[in-house]
Parts: structure tokens; sequence; C-alpha cells
């Protein structure tokens, strides 16, 4: 039984603001190497309570950043990490393969008001909606979970990220190990504690797989973006793009994965994962 792990670092305890990967100073270097082990440990609390709940493969997307946050020297070796730059797919390996999906360290969606950390892939996105159901990353990845009939399990993280996807997907997970109180504080439990959370709240996942229906879109897709500023020229819109004005744009494709490809050009349609530990 295989389960799918995405992880993100705003949503871990004891993080409160963004990471400034420009800063070579001594102190951030050693915030970020202390995050790094944050997130790697309450990842080994979900996948060890995913095997406890009766996984019997875990892949796990170090989904922060430039995908190197994880600390691989303590990771659990039961799992598979996927990590770095340039992938063929922003989830690579999720597939009808998988039983179950789920996020370590998740943050709300755009425009949460008193979330920690809130976004939608970037700080220029407003609000991103495919079907007219507006969503954050963790609700995107529950809809191309749902296009090949995995259903999202699991959520740990902001307080805020777990009540985004209570609503979403009744019936899922939720493990919050912190509150944000603004953009960028949040009152949190400490490390230990969150990690026994996430431990009990995974393998309390695991016995919600075939009660949690997949989170699917009829076809075809119709996906709005609105961005903070004004980035879009109706006289020269993006590819595959209809441009409504200055700040919105909308594309329309025949299913999740079609709109993805259309958004992220760069992803390639022809991929298919490798059988590599055979």
């Amino acid at each position: 039984m295989k389960v799918y792990l995405m992880t993100d670092l705003e949503g871990v305890a004891g993080v409160y603001q963004w990471e400034n990967r420009d800063d070579a100073s001594l102190e951030n270097h050693e915030r970020r190497m202390r995050q790094r082990r944050w997130l790697a440990e309450e990842v080994n609390a979900a996948v060890d309570g995913l095997y406890s709940g009766g996984a019997t493969e875990v892949v796990v997307n170090d989904g922060h950043g430039a995908g190197y946050t994880i600390d691989l020297e303590v990771a659990d070796p039961r799992a598979c990490y996927i990590h770095g730059q340039e992938r063929p797919f922003w989830l690579p390996f999720l597939d009808a393969s998988c039983a179950a999906t789920g996020v370590v360290g998740g943050h709300a969606k755009a425009s949460t008001p008193g979330a920690a950390m809130y976004h939608t892939m970037s700080s220029s996105i407003r609000e991103w909606s495919f079907n007219g159901l507006v969503v954050g990353e963790m609700g995107l990845q529950a809809l191309i979970a749902g296009h090949y009939g995995v259903p999202f399990v699991l959520c740990t993280g902001d307080w805020y990220a777990c009540r985004e996807m209570e609503a979403l997907v009744p019936g899922c997970v939720t493990v919050p190990v912190k509150c944000g109180l603004s953009r960028l504080s949040a009152v949190t439990w400490p490390p230990a504690k969150a990690r026994d959370l996430i431990r009990r709240g995974a393998e309390k996942a695991m016995e919600r797989i075939g009660k949690v229906d997949p989170l699917v879109l009829s076809s075809p897709v119709l996906f709005r973006e609105v961005r903070e500023k004004t980035d879009f020229d109706p006289e020269n819109p993006p590819p595959h793009s209809r441009v409504i004005d200055a700040r919105t744009r909308e594309i329309e494709g025949e299913n999740i994965l079609d709109v993805m490809h259309r958004i992220y050009p760069r992803y390639r349609r022809d991929w298919r994962p490798e059988a590599w530990q055979e």
C-alpha cells in the first residue's frame, strides 16, 4: 500500500518566517540547518505513523523551495525522497498506484487572513481556482491525486491550513502543530510534541483510506489566476491563456493534468516513472 507524502516548510512547528536564501550569515545558515532537521523529523514521524497504520511504501516529495530542505542525514530510510529542481512534473510518482496522499508542513492558501506565511505557489498570486473551486497548494495536490482516484487523507501544519483541508476534503485527518497569529508569527507546539501528534495522526489517516472520497473535477477544467500586480497584457497574453484583465487570466484544459501542463509548459507530458528500485 503506497502513500505519497508532499512536504513544505512553512507549516512546520517552530518556523515563523520565510527563509532568505541570499543571506550568507552564520545566523541564517544555523536557522536553515535547524529548520531542515525539524522538517525531516516531522516527516519521519509521519512515515512511522503511516507504516504503523499499514503502509508498505512511502514516497516523500521534498516540496519546499528548491527542493533541498529535508535533512536526508536523519531521514527515515524506509521512505524514498524526491528532491531537486527541473522536475518533469510538480508531483512526480503521484499516480493511480498510490493508495493515498497527504502533506506535512502545510500552509494556508493565498489571501487567508491570520495564517502563517500563507501563499499559493508564490507571493505574486492572489487566488487560484479550478472550475470555480478556490484552492491553495494542498488543494491542488488533492485535485491531482483525485484525477487518479487517490484520496487526500492527511494534513499537518498551520491550523488555518488544517481548517482549509477539512472543508475541502471532509473526513481527512488534520494535525495542527501551530496556529498563525499573523503572516509572520504563530503560536506553536515544540518539535517533540508536534512529532508525537503527527505520528498518531498519520496512523489514523491510514484508517480513512476507502472512507474519504477523492477530490475530482468535472471536464473540461477552467483555471483562473488572479495576481497581486498588473502582470498580464491583453495584447500579449501568456501561452494558452485568455487575459480577462491586467490581473486575471484563464486557461481551459481537458482535465487537471492538461491544465497544469498549460500553466507550466516546461513540464513533460511524455514523462513516466521508471521502476528504478527493482
